[in-house]
C-alpha cells in the first residue's frame, strides 16, 4: 500500500503515542488502554502496523480546518482520532482536492475519506459509507441580502457557487430545472475548488450566492469578517438544509475489513456516549445517526 503524502499532514493521535509495552496489543507505539478489542480483532494487520491515512479537503470549517495556532482540528478530526483510538491505530489526516478524492483512494495514497462526504447511490458504486452525521445544504448571500435571495425559486436568473464535485452541483440543477418549468431564467452555477474560494467569489461580486452544506455555511456567515461579510439564508421550507441525509465515512468497496472496523469503532463510540459529547461539542445534536450503518442512502 502507497503511504504517500498530499501536502499538509495531520498526525491526529490525540496524545496516544505512548513508549511501546505500556499497555497490552500490537507493538505499534500508540496506546492500547481505550481500544474497543472486538473493532480492532476486524482491522486488517497492515493498518494496525502502519496506521490509516485519511485524505480530507481542508479547509472545511467547521469539520477539518487549521485553528489559530496552526493545529488541525474540526469534527471530522476529532472523530477520526476517537476511531483511532477504538482501533488502537494512529490516524493522519492528509490534504486532498475534493474532486478527485475518491481517485485518490484509488490510487492508493490514502485509506479513507474523512471530508463531509455525502453518502450518495452514485457514490456508492466506488465506496462504501459507514454515516456519522445527517447535514443538508444552505446558501450564504452578501450581507444585507442584497439579492433578496429567500429560497430555491429567489435564485432563478441568478448565479450561484459551489464547490467541484459536490451535491450541491446536482441540487441546483434540479432547482434550475424547477426555475425553467415555471417560465424563468436558469440558475447559472459557477464551479470552484475549495470554500476560501467561494467566499472569495462571492465577496468580490463574482456570483449572488453560495451553495454549500449547512454547517459550513453557519459558520461563514457566523465568523467571516467577524459576522459582517455573509448573511445565512434559511429557508422555513427546508430548515435542516435543502436535500439532508447521510454523511459518511468512504471506504474502498475492496476494503470490507477495514469498512467493517470502522463501522464497529464508530458503533462503540456511540455506544459510550463519546459520540453524542462529540457532537454536543460542535453543536450537531440534532443532526447524528442513531447507529452506524453502512450505505444508509437508498436512492
Amino acid at each position: 500500500m502507497s503511504k504517500k503524502k498530499l501536502g499538509f499532514v495531520a498526525v491526529m493521535s490525540a496524545g496516544l503515542l505512548v513508549l511501546a509495552g505500556c499497555a497490552s496489543g500490537p507493538n505499534n507505539g500508540v496506546d492500547q488502554s481505550k481500544v474497543d478489542k472486538q473493532a480492532q480483532a476486524l482491522l486488517p494487520a497492515e493498518y494496525i502496523e502502519n496506521g490509516i491515512d485519511v485524505a480530507s479537503d481542508i479547509p472545511y470549517e467547521p469539520f477539518e480546518y487549521e485553528d489559530e495556532d496552526g493545529n488541525l482540528t474540526g469534527f471530522d478530526v476529532e472523530l477520526g482520532a476517537l476511531i483511532g483510538q477504538k482501533l488502537g491505530v494512529e490516524v493522519r489526516f492528509n490534504d486532498a482536492v475534493f474532486d478527485t478524492i475518491i481517485a485518490n483512494l484509488e490510487a492508493g495514497t490514502n485509506d479513507i475519506i474523512i471530508s463531509s462526504m455525502s453518502d450518495t447511490v452514485e457514490r456508492q458504486a466506488k465506496v462504501d459509507f459507514i454515516d456519522y452525521n445527517i447535514g443538508g445544504s444552505m446558501m450564504i448571500v452578501a450581507k444585507g441580502n442584497p439579492e433578496n435571495i429567500t429560497n430555491p425559486m429567489s435564485l432563478c436568473g441568478k448565479t450561484v457557487i459551489v464547490q467541484n464535485g459536490t451535491i450541491q452541483i446536482d441540487l441546483l440543477a434540479t432547482m434550475s430545472e424547477s426555475c425553467k418549468v415555471s417560465g424563468k431564467a436558469a440558475i447559472t452555477v459557477t464551479q470552484l475548488p475549495d470554500a476560501p474560494l467561494m467566499e472569495n467569489a462571492l465577496r468580490a461580486g463574482q456570483g449572488d450566492a453560495v451553495m454549500m452544506d449547512g454547517f459550513v455555511a453557519q459558520g461563514a456567515a457566523a465568523k467571516a469578517g467577524n459576522g459582517e461579510y455573509f448573511d445565512l439564508v434559511v429557508d422555513p421550507d427546508a430548515p435542516n438544509g435543502y436535500d439532508a441525509g447521510f454523511v459518511g465515512i468512504a471506504v474502498l468497496k475492496k476494503d470490507t475489513q477495514l469498512r467493517d472496523a470502522i463501522q464497529a469503532a464508530l458503533q462503540s463510540l456511540i455506544d459510550d456516549g463519546q459520540y453524542a459529547t462529540l457532537l454536543a461539542k460542535w453543536n450537531m445534536s440534532n443532526n447524528g445517526v442513531v447507529s452506524a450503518s453502512i450505505n444508509g442512502t437508498t436512492e
